[in-house]
């Protein structure tokens, strides 16, 4: 309701984040015609961790290997081929460590059994050691001018 409202108010949405519910935005565009210039096809991608890491795969992209997590059974696979250490993280709506368990040792791997959450759908990523994280912004208006926005570094603490 408050989207709706709000595309009712605006020439335009745009968004900036990967947690939007694509299937509500795609009801919302077509209930109000608010222009959408990004799409919705976008979020299919973005919004799944599992999704983006092959779209980047199938792009000639790098990504730490992983696999994808649908019950504890699937976690004891997925350690024993990926090894430790790993992280666990759900496959749609975390963020900024929200959603991720570090799984470094059989002990994180029995924690984690002990407290599966009910439907948890994850992937869990081999561990990558790196000096930083950054991100690009990049924007492009209905003239089709592409914008390549600073890159900005981004500072972790507990994932």
């Amino acid at each position: 309701a408050a989207l709706t409202e709000l595309a009712e108010k605006s020439d335009l949405l745009t968004y900036e984040f990967e947690n939007v519910d694509q299937d509500v935005l795609a009801r919302v565009q077509k209930r109000t015609g608010v222009l959408v210039p990004q799409g919705v096809k976008l979020l299919t991608v973005t919004s799944n961790r599992i999704n983006e890491k092959n779209f980047l795969r199938t792009h000639g992209l790098p990504t730490t290997d992983f696999a994808k997590v649908a019950s504890p059974a699937e976690l004891k696979v997925a350690v024993k081929e990926l090894g430790f250490p790993a992280i666990l993280k759900t496959v749609s709506g975390g963020y900024d460590g929200h959603g991720q368990w570090d799984i470094n040792s059989e002990q994180d791997v029995k924690n984690m059994l002990e407290k599966w959450p009910k439907n948890l759908l994850a992937i869990l990523e081999k561990r990558v050691d790196f000096v930083k994280e950054i991100s690009v912004m990049v924007s492009r208006d209905n003239c089709d001018q592409v914008k390549l926005w600073p890159i900005t570094e981004n500072r972790h603490k507990n994932h």
